[in-house]
């Protein structure tokens, strides 16, 4: 399970950097405009010596969310930073939370040589609804648009305290692009780029007894303008 759980993560913090690579712009964000959207996250999988694990993410940018029982298309809001993580203990009992915290509770060193998150449940407000993640369509340009379909889920789950630093290996991975998606009569022209750092872990959360091993670690930014001419219809989009 813990093996499992270890690729889950790499795969996840691979996700945004995959899709901003390949599915920027992948337009149908709707009304024309200009869009400027900017992210910075931190990821790792987290084991522990008594056989825990969980894969935690924090991230400062744009969010979207599906609340709980409201139909119609994701609401995005922000910028903010929100942390989420899910996992399990050591009895194999699933472990979840999705939960807005104060800006200052997640910092960046300059060239990502470093971040550090320090944040406990007296500062932490339970997600108003599911997290579409950016690679799940959450991002203006870093991936497909949502379908409207159905109610969301729920925020919130375990309040933790964590104290993590992440130190970058020293090996910073740069990309930049431009491109143009178009459908029918509507254009989406896009440039940005990325940058991202594998790096080590160490630190405390209260779900694990320790820290033991951490598979993945990894810090990114990314950064994207996006300028819609036109309007993408729901058949470009695939909304209902």
């Amino acid at each position: 399970m813990r093996k499992h759980l270890a690729l889950s993560g790499l795969l996840a913090g691979m996700g945004l950097l995959i899709l901003g690579a390949a599915a920027m712009a992948a337009g149908g964000f709707g009304a024309p405009g200009t869009y400027h959207f900017s992210d910075t996250n931190a990821s790792a999988a987290l084991n522990d010596s008594a056989g825990a694990s969980i894969f935690l993410n924090v991230d400062r940018g744009m969010q979207t969310f599906k609340p709980r029982g409201v139909s119609g298309p994701p609401q995005m809001m922000g910028p903010e930073t929100v942390l989420s993580f899910s996992g399990f203990d050591a009895s194999g009992a699933g472990l979840f939370g999705c939960f807005v915290i104060p800006d200052s509770s997640f910092t960046v060193a300059p060239g990502l040589a470093s971040a550090r998150l320090k944040v406990d449940p007296s500062q932490e407000t339970a997600c108003p609804g599911q997290l579409v993640s950016a690679g799940g369509g959450g991002r203006l340009g870093l991936a497909g648009p949502v379908p409207d379909a159905g109610g969301g889920g729920g925020g919130g789950g375990t309040p933790i305290t964590a104290d993590i630093t992440w130190t970058s290996n020293g090996a910073v991975t740069s990309f930049t692009f431009t491109n143009t998606s178009r459908c029918q009569g509507a254009k989406s022209p896009a440039a940005g780029g990325s940058q991202s750092t594998f790096a080590s872990v160490a630190g405390s959360v209260s779900l694990l007894k320790d820290i033991s091993s951490s598979p993945f670690s990894q810090i990114a930014q990314f950064d994207n303008v996006q300028v819609i001419t036109g309007t993408f219809s729901a058949a470009c989009t695939g909304a209902k």
